[in-house]
């Protein structure tokens, strides 16, 4: 009985350090809609790449830029992009706060330099990063991301198929606890057709 007891411990406590994870391509007039959605464990950070069949990418849009806050309408999400924070974001060396969030060019894109990246805008291969600053950091946080949501849009030159595969040199698929592997699934994000 004891034996039993424990492996239904054991089973229970996994459970608890779980989460399942799915990527979803969906068309919203003639772009590529990129979309997570979580069950368990919060994602912190998305390194995803993303292809197309034929045709080229040509821009990025939809995303949050900054903190997830509850303060800001629709500003629950993931807007921390790690590939260009150091180039586009500065922080008061005096209080650690940054200075705006509101930058040009901060986007969720990965430099095509950078190791690991697909080539970027122009071409049929991009890179994105984002990850989730909030406070406090506890996955019941009345700030984290929501449980679904769209991470971005891409537009593309002509109508393709898109496909979303981890990038696990640019960070992949990170959850709050980072040792703790998530069950993926990828079916809605594998050869999606997108109509221009």
């Amino acid at each position: 009985m004891r034996k039993v007891v424990f492996v239904l411990a054991i089973l229970m406590i996994a459970a608890c350090a779980s989460a399942a994870v799915r990527i979803i391509v969906e068309e919203d007039k003639g772009l590529a809609a990129i979309k997570y959605e979580t069950v368990g464990e919060k994602v912190r950070d998305f390194g995803l790449d993303i292809k197309l069949s034929a045709g080229t990418f040509s821009a990025i849009s939809g995303y949050l830029k900054g903190e997830s806050t509850i303060t800001e309408p629709n500003h629950l999400g993931y807007g921390i992009f790690p590939a260009s924070f150091s180039q586009f974001i500065s922080v008061n060396a005096q209080t650690g706060e940054v200075t705006t969030w509101d930058v040009n060019d901060y986007n969720p894109l990965a430099d095509p330099c950078d190791p690991g990246s697909l080539g970027g805008l122009g071409t049929n291969g991009v890179t994105i990063e984002l990850g989730a600053l909030y406070y406090p950091a506890a996955d019941n946080s009345p700030n984290a991301p929501g449980n679904s949501g769209l991470l971005c849009k891409l537009a593309i030159s002509q109508s393709a198929k898109v496909t979303v595969a981890e990038n696990v040199v640019r960070g992949g698929i990170v959850l709050t606890n980072p040792t703790v592997k998530p069950t993926m699934d990828w079916t809605k994000a594998k050869n999606i057709q997108i109509n221009k």
